[in-house]
């Protein structure tokens, strides 16, 4: 079942680029509700996720759970209502006081397979790798703001406007996720969701974004903000998030 429907409608190409992409190992936020499973010989083990790949998962697991070097397994990921099997080969395990560490190559049965699980990394891909644009590196255009950017994997960035005035509050937010946009202005509290539009020319996507009023793209893009949100990494500010919290409904 995938994760997605509207958004991240990957073909065979794109996965593939993305796999070759995606090894920077990325860890779940502690709130994200993501779950784990290992499964060997008929014997599953509850298991906490340690790193997340595009081909591998390093797991946490009790002592004295039926694993060995080498061993074919399989993972069980639960999201929410979305559920997904998925097999693998240890390749990496060794026990310390915290338990026994197990990192697994994956491997997909099929192309379904292997687009779910890239869809599922996403909201984790892009709120771990924002990173902070130096000041110095920011162009400041709107004499009424002070403009923050935090820029991430797969085109993403976090641009957030704090009025220039006492106390500097938040005003508003831009999150570019991909091809996928969510943004709010201060004043009216409302956060609009919408897409970047194919142009259909050798230019490729405009770079302007393009509302789209089908009702599933806008709830699909919502919660991918919503998913993001406990993986945002430590560079982006308490006050921040915060801030992007209240608009997470």
């Amino acid at each position: 079942m995938l994760v997605f429907h509207s958004i991240f409608n990957f073909d065979q190409a794109a996965v593939t680029h993305l796999e070759q992409r995606m090894n920077t190992r990325y860890t779940p936020g502690a709130t994200f509700p993501l779950q784990a499973w290992l499964l060997v010989a008929g014997t599953e083990s509850p298991a906490k996720i340690k790193d997340i790949s595009g081909n591998g998962i390093s797991l946490l697991l009790e002592p004295g759970a039926p694993v060995t070097p080498d061993a074919t397994v399989q993972i069980r990921l639960r999201f929410g209502a979305h559920q997904q099997l998925a097999g693998g080969l240890v390749v990496h395990l060794h026990a310390d006081e915290k338990g026994l560490h197990c990192g697994i190559s994956l491997v997909f049965a099929d192309f379904p397979a292997r687009k779910t699980y890239l869809q599922l990394l996403q909201p984790i891909a892009i709120g771990q790798s924002l990173q902070r644009v130096p000041e110095d590196r920011v162009i400041q255009n709107e004499p009424q703001f002070i403009k923050q950017v935090f820029r991430g994997d797969e085109d993403s960035a976090l641009t957030v406007w704090l009025a220039n005035s006492a106390g500097t509050p938040l005003h508003s937010f831009e999150f570019q996720m991909q091809d996928y946009f969510c943004h709010v202005d201060g004043k009216s509290g409302v956060l609009e969701a919408y897409q970047r539009e194919d142009s259909g020319s050798h230019k490729g996507k405009l770079s302007h974004p393009v509302f789209d009023i089908s009702g599933s793209l806008q709830s699909e893009i919502r919660q991918l903000f919503r998913w993001i949100l406990p993986n945002l990494s430590a560079s982006v500010p308490d006050d921040v998030r915060a801030f992007l919290q209240r608009f997470a409904t």
